[in-house]
């Protein structure tokens, strides 16, 4: 994150890239288990004294299930910090493991803000592809920002940054582009395909949302491709990212805010 320019960047991105190791470490260590057979004992839990009133409320805000070691806990509140208006999270969820796992996820965040919202979404209510989170504003208006699976790894980062986006002005948009943006007349979805180890991804994501917070005729899915199978088979996704504008494509690599705009506009 320490080599990241644009404003923001450094701590979701120092944040993200935690995120992505405690992850794979998780990952492996289960894969680990269920080869060997061996499982950690879980340590004699020790006792300690309540911290002295003046030192608890110093120390920073910990998350409720761990997920989050403290610097990234700090980092995300640093960003928290700055959003302008609530939002809410609004979950999709079946009865899978993945399902579960992207409840926990947002639930964490919601621990980490009184700016955040976590809902279920009604039983008529149709996202598409499950487990999938939705981004709705204070007004239920939608934010245009929808994942599905969960966003871990460097997907964390756009994730986060999504909803800073989201929830008031938001990152710096040269001038003549943001009015380009706004003046944008046409429905456009954008379908993003990524995996969450690659480097490439989080930029074009964070494009196409930010376009989407700007502009509610643009809308983004974001597809963590190892969840959906079917849809790599379907849409024949060879490499990431990739994304379809309103279904067309495919098209490969990143994109700045500037390029994609300029991909849509001719579309």
């Amino acid at each position: 994150g320490d080599i990241r320019i644009k404003s923001l960047r450094q701590c979701i991105t120092a944040a993200g890239d935690g995120a992505l190791a405690a992850t794979e470490l998780e990952r492996y260590a289960l894969a680990m288990q269920k080869k060997t057979g061996i499982r950690p004992l879980r340590p004699a839990a020790e006792k300690k004294e309540a911290p002295a009133a003046k030192d608890a409320a110093a120390a920073p805000a910990a998350s409720a299930s761990g997920l989050f070691q403290p610097e990234i806990v700090a980092q995300l509140q640093t960003v928290f910090a700055r959003m302008e208006h609530p939002l809410e999270l609004r979950l999709f969820l079946d009865d899978s493991a993945a399902s579960q796992e992207l409840a926990a996820y947002m639930k964490e965040l919601r621990s980490l803000t009184d700016k955040l919202q976590v809902t279920r979404a009604a039983a008529d209510e149709d996202a598409g592809e499950k487990p999938c989170v939705r981004v709705y504003r204070q007004d239920k208006s939608f934010a245009g920002l929808a994942f599905h699976g969960v966003p871990g790894g460097h997907e964390f980062t756009s994730f986060v940054l999504g909803l800073y986006n989201a929830s008031g002005k938001g990152q710096a948009v040269e001038e003549n582009l943001r009015q380009q943006i706004l003046a944008f007349d046409k429905p456009c979805h954008l379908r993003i395909f990524v995996s969450l180890s690659c480097t490439m991804c989080p930029e074009l994501v964070t494009a196409a949302q930010r376009m989407a917070t700007l502009n509610s005729k643009i809308t983004t899915g974001v597809y963590d491709l190892n969840r959906y199978p079917d849809l790599q088979k379907k849409y024949q996704v060879m490499s990431v990212p990739c994304f379809f504008i309103n279904d067309s494509g495919p098209e490969f690599g990143k994109k700045n805010i500037a390029q994609l705009f300029n991909m849509i506009s001719q579309s």
